[in-house]
């Protein structure tokens, strides 16, 4: 009987790189000893429809080995254009319907005689990737570090935090908590990672986790509860704590009240929050920094927390934004979102020199003076000889870094390697300047520099807009 006896990670894998299906169990023809059929069949549907339908002989072994990353790869794209500005437009969650893919497999063989599929087994398991990469030899992929633990506390109902899970981001550098000296919420531990974001007021981000815990916590605690928002002035002095349920009815879910404790399905596997001053827009003037937590639900009349209902401790890995005030001698930003290796969106500002150009192609033609069909020959000084037909004008675009550390280095290579960049021109007019355009990378390739051996060093990007300028004819 065909089985399968290999799949992709069941918890979560990544569609750019193998994905790999194994069949095993061709039924044999018990009079000749042969197989009954010459091509082992795989399905896959997605959300009760068949996307694909693939067909193999069976290898020396007996087996098909089938890698559906190519199939998978058509049904997960980047986030919906809009993703930059949640919480300053509209929700302040998303979730991962465009970055994330279900699906499910069945499995059997070709009949020889008609060419039907054969169903001999499949699989309830609802597999899922996201719209991210990983490298050739991740299999199994192992989506641990990216999952969050959690345990019943001493008082049964009460949850703690066992592990936190790394977020969907390509930032490696971070700070331990014993490494924060000024204004911290008491249950940011020595040992607890921070990544740091050095922000302007008019900055938008976003942040996005995996929404699923793992471990013994109460069954009620089934995924982000609430995002925490943990403002301090520069003295260091709590200011507020702003609490965002993670509901349907903002956005994210599957809870549709707080409390509810649904186990997530897709779309709500993993959610986005906004995070950033402009889409976060309950910061006081007096705000210098805030933290971004995760907590889970925790049992409000029996277990002690700073909000009723709420985990203090994060879920996961803590994010601190530091809001900065431009250098006089900066240009207006352009900040740049991206698409990173996880299938999400990451951010980075530039504030150094902006070149702006304006490449012009002509398609011109000779056209005479004068007008053949009048009464007579009549030539005035302004008539057109050389004519422009059409012109096609591509804005490119030039901008710099400031002096930035090894990690920022690293962490811009994604820019540089992705395949969906959009910017926010901080020096575009009235309400323009907070919206996100689509832009296509003219920076060919990307030199690692480190500080040892190029010392100070910046980055410049080139890139023009996804769409021309319009001109008119001549």
């Amino acid at each position: 009987m065909v089985t399968i006896t290999q799949t992709p990670t069941q918890v979560f894998d990544q569609a750019y790189g193998p994905n790999p299906v194994t069949l095993d169990g061709m039924p044999v023809d018990p009079g000749t000893g042969v197989f009954i059929s010459n091509k082992y069949v795989l399905q896959i549907w997605r959300l009760g429809e068949l996307i694909a339908d693939i067909r193999q002989s069976p290898n020396r072994a007996g087996d098909a080995i089938f890698d559906i990353q190519n199939v998978l790869q058509n049904f997960v794209k980047p986030s919906k254009n809009s993703i930059e500005e949640t919480g300053w437009i509209g929700d302040n969650i998303a979730t991962s319907a465009n970055e994330s893919t279900p699906y499910q497999l069945k499995s059997g063989y070709e009949d020889p005689t008609t060419g039907l599929f054969i169903e001999q087994g499949s699989l309830e398991t609802v597999f899922l990737d996201f719209g991210g990469t990983k490298d050739y030899y991740e299999v199994p992929y192992s989506p641990t570090v990216y999952i969050p633990a959690l345990i019943t506390g001493v008082q049964a109902g009460c949850t703690d935090v066992l592990k936190q899970g790394k977020p969907f981001t390509d930032l490696t550098s971070y700070r331990l908590g014993s490494e924060i000296t000024d204004g911290k919420p008491a249950w940011l531990t020595d040992t607890m990672r921070v990544y740091d974001h050095y922000v302007s007021a008019d900055d938008m981000t976003t942040l996005s986790y995996y929404n699923i815990p793992s471990g013994t916590g109460p069954s009620t605690a089934a995924n982000i509860e609430a995002f925490q928002f943990w403002q301090y002035d520069s003295a260091g002095a709590l200011l507020s704590i702003d609490v965002l349920y993670n509901t349907q009815s903002d956005g994210g879910g599957p809870n549709t009240t707080p409390g509810d404790g649904i186990v997530p399905v897709y779309p709500y596997k993993a959610v986005t929050v906004g995070s950033g001053p402009k889409n976060f827009q309950d910061f006081t003037s007096s705000t210098s920094h805030y933290y971004v937590s995760t907590s889970a639900w925790t049992d409000s009349a029996l277990c002690a927390s700073t909000n009723a209902g709420l985990t203090d401790e994060s879920m996961h890995y803590v994010h601190r934004f530091n809001i900065v005030e431009p250098n006089c001698n900066d240009f207006p930003e352009y900040q740049f979102s991206w698409l990173n290796s996880y299938g999400f969106r990451d951010y980075y500002s530039f504030k150094k020199r902006k070149d702006r150009s304006v490449n012009i192609q002509r398609n011109e033609y000779l056209r005479e003076a004068a007008d053949y069909n009048s009464n007579a020959y009549d030539v005035n000084i302004y008539d057109r000889g050389t004519t422009v037909f059409s012109q096609q004008l591509q804005e490119e675009f030039t901008a710099f870094t400031d002096y930035i550390s090894d990690a920022d280095a690293l962490y811009l290579e994604k820019l540089f390697t992705s395949a969906d960049v959009k910017v926010r021109f901080n020096d575009a007019p009235g309400g323009l300047k907070y919206q996100w355009m689509p832009i296509s990378l003219i920076s060919a390739n990307w030199t690692e520099k480190t500080y040892r051996k190029d010392k100070l060093f910046q980055y410049e990007i080139r890139f023009k807009r996804a769409h021309n300028l319009k001109s008119q004819r001549g």
